[in-house]
């Protein structure tokens, strides 16, 4: 038929036309090469695809078929007529009843009443329609020898839209790698025949090569079947570049039958193995060049640029690298060029879980987004969806819409001991069973510049545990200036739950916490506990500095629940070495009851007997009674109580503050105190640590 679908003509007309065609069985002449016979051969009614303007499609001049007669010889009957009815001559070797098969195939072979033949894998690309003698139709003759032939494989059509792109082949293939050419039984005699396939000769891609035009409509012949977890469709440019479509949605292939695609428009080529290796740089286009990038000998060491957004949907992700010693972590640069990295689900008990399950000194990862990521890892696990554990930097970085979960588990890292920067989480939820936070689960370095926001949980449920919107507990190391450092973060709108909680780090212990803000968060404990410890930036502030920090709107505690501690900017405030400097809260609503007496509730501290100095706090409205500090062993100092408008005390005669980093904060340098309203606090005055030797 010239490589077009057989379509729509009604029985009458084929009937119509097949008085005036055909010969009488006792006119047709005997051959020496056998019994000469013509049969008329029309197209299924059934047929649904319109390949031509009106849905006419035309047999052509030239046209062959195989005819098998009832010896089971394939027989090679031809036409030098072209329309929608034709007349079809050749030789059979018997008479009786005869089954036809279009286009002609030598190889085809006929065995109890079953037809084989072969569906191409490899066809040619034709706008419009399909290449000539591709698309298998079979037919039984009828005792007036018509040949009514019946499609018996299915169509998968795109449009190829514009794009700018060259593209020079196409191929479609099944998720789940069922047979879509190769060697195939028909049953002509069917009401609705369809190709079965063979599955030790069966092929699972069809690939179209040749001229593609954008704008014009181009057809995969397959075999019919049922494609349940979806199908792909990749298109090739002259390099042997790739783009690719993956979906996910059953398709159904039916003989006869179109499956249109619709529109393809491809944004960009890339390299068929998913990656490209310049310089010893991996430049990674697709999940499968992640993959091959994971499996590769120098992993651990080589740099890395994420070329296109990556779904990794039904990929089985092991984190790269084990612990954060030299030469078991990952090492390089891992740059993210501000793609997205999609559905990465890492679900194992080993001591590293997520994306990396460590980074070891030197490494860095930057520029990277995460949405959608599932991360689970053991009960002794450091969990995290870009790294479970780093000893590198990990800067500019994005998780939303996640869910991690570990002993200590962080929505970016559950173990930072170097830095975290510039880092933002949202909509993301973080269980621990010991220490739970929005960025880190635990902390020994710097975390700066990062953010908590949207409807976002921080659980931690073990005993002694920790949960901050920010860290679950950060750690200043001896000798380490820069270690145990919280700079700059802020939380918004999240849920923050374990025994020691606040709205930025659940424990500070021996570092500083400064230019923090906490909004609109909800800090508590799931049950009741004497030792509960609950604050609105800190919840246990150990010998650390809580500074030009606040929170505001927030709720601590819940009605019906018992805790050792409320504070508006920290639960617990130990030990003469432990200060909240220059902080203040706002609206800060203190619920439930403390262990003892309501002596624990203070809008800047729950208890303490360290040192609260420069802070004041307006209450929530209608509430009163409750002071600065709760219980306290050192009162505070250069502070105004709720109610009181002399501000001025904030900054007069109020003594420097070195803080554990070392760095030197100044009172006067952290208020912007103006007539009329509250003191703000200055938004860019920070002080930095020494630099080392100083």
């Amino acid at each position: 038929m010239g490589g077009r679908f057989l379509t729509l003509l009604g029985c009458a007309a084929v009937a119509a036309m097949s008085v005036s065609c055909t010969k009488a069985v006792e006119d047709l002449p005997e051959r020496e090469d056998g019994i000469y016979k013509e049969f008329h051969a029309g197209s299924d009614v059934l047929t649904r695809t319109e390949l031509t303007e009106g849905g006419e499609v035309l047999w052509v001049a030239g046209d062959a078929v195989s005819v098998f007669d009832p010896d089971g010889a394939n027989n090679r009957f031809t036409t030098d007529e072209g329309g929608a009815s034709v007349t079809f001559s050749g030789s059979v070797s018997t008479e009786g009843a005869y089954l036809a098969l279009y286009p002609y195939d030598a190889d085809a072979r006929i065995s109890e009443g079953l037809i084989s033949a072969e569906l191409p894998p490899v066809q040619t690309a034709t706008a419009g329609g399909f290449a000539s003698g591709l698309n298998p139709s079979v037919a039984a003759a009828d005792a007036r020898d018509n040949l009514f032939f019946r499609n018996v494989c299915a169509l998968v059509k795109f449009t190829l839209g514009q794009g700018g792109h060259v593209v020079a082949g196409a191929s479609l293939r099944g998720n789940g790698g069922e047979p879509l050419a190769g060697m195939f039984t028909a049953d002509a005699a069917a009401d609705q025949p369809s190709a079965g396939a063979v599955p030790e000769v069966s092929e699972t891609e069809v690939e179209l090569s040749g001229r593609f035009e954008e704008g014009s409509v181009y057809y995969f012949v397959v075999l019919p079947g049922d494609l349940s977890e979806g199908l792909t469709l990749e298109l090739r440019d002259g390099g042997g570049n790739v783009w690719r479509r993956q979906g996910s949605s059953e398709a159904v292939l039916t003989a006869g039958r179109v499956l249109d695609l619709g529109t393809v428009a491809p944004d960009g080529f890339a390299p068929a193995d998913g990656y490209e290796k310049i310089d010893g740089v991996y430049h990674i286009h697709t999940p499968e060049g992640l993959a091959a990038w994971a499996s590769a000998a120098d992993v651990l060491a080589a740099d890395v640029v994420i070329e296109k957004d990556i779904d990794m949907t039904g990929m089985s992700w092991i984190p790269v690298g084990r612990t954060m010693n030299d030469g078991e972590g990952y090492s390089g640069d891992f740059y993210g060029n501000g793609k997205c990295i999609s559905n990465l689900e890492v679900d194992c008990d080993s001591g590293n879980v997520g994306f990396f399950g460590a980074l070891s000194a030197g490494a860095r990862v930057h520029d990277l987004k995460f949405t959608g990521a599932r991360v689970s890892g053991g009960g002794s696990s450091y969990a995290g969806v870009v790294a479970g554990s780093s000893l590198g930097v990990i800067e500019n970085c994005d998780v939303s819409a996640s869910e991690v979960s570990g002993h200590y588990a962080g929505a970016l890292t559950g173990n930072n001991s170097v830095q975290v920067y510039g880092c933002d989480a949202a909509e993301v939820r973080v269980s621990a069973s010991y220490r739970a936070g929005g960025i880190s689960g635990v902390s020994y370095g710097k975390i700066e510049y990062c953010t908590l926001s949207g409807s976002s949980e921080i659980i931690a449920t073990g005993a002694g545990s920790c949960a901050g919107g920010i860290v679950g507990e950060t750690s200043g190391e001896g000798g380490v200036t820069t270690s145990g450092r919280v700079l700059k973060c802020a939380v918004e709108g999240a849920a923050i739950s374990g025994t020691w909680a606040g709205g930025i780090a659940g424990e500070n212990s021996f570092g500083i916490v400064a230019q923090c803000v906490a909004d609109r968060v909800k800090v508590t404990r799931g049950s009741s506990g004497t030792s509960a410890r609950l604050g609105g930036v800190v919840g246990y502030n150990t010998r650390g500095a809580i500074v030009a920090s606040y929170s505001a709107n927030s709720t601590i505690g819940a009605d019906g629940l018992v805790s050792e501690a409320e504070g508006g900017i920290v639960g617990y405030n130990y030990s003469s070495s432990a200060y909240v400097y220059g902080c203040y809260s706002t609206h800060v609503s203190l619920l439930g009851t403390v262990s003892g007496d309501e002596s624990g509730k203070g809008s800047i501290a729950g208890f303490t007997n360290g040192h609260v100095v420069s802070c004041y706090a307006v209450l929530p409205e209608g509430a009163s009674g409750i002071g600065l500090t709760g219980r306290d062993r050192l009162a505070p100092e250069h502070c105004v109580e709720a109610g009181g408008s002399n501000y001025d005390v904030l900054i007069t005669d109020v003594p420097d503050l070195k803080a554990p980093d070392g760095s030197v904060w100044v009172a006067e340098e952290i208020w912007d105190i103006t007539a009329g309203g509250a003191p703000a606090i200055v938004s860019d005055y920070i002080s930095d640590p020494p630099a080392a030797g100083e």
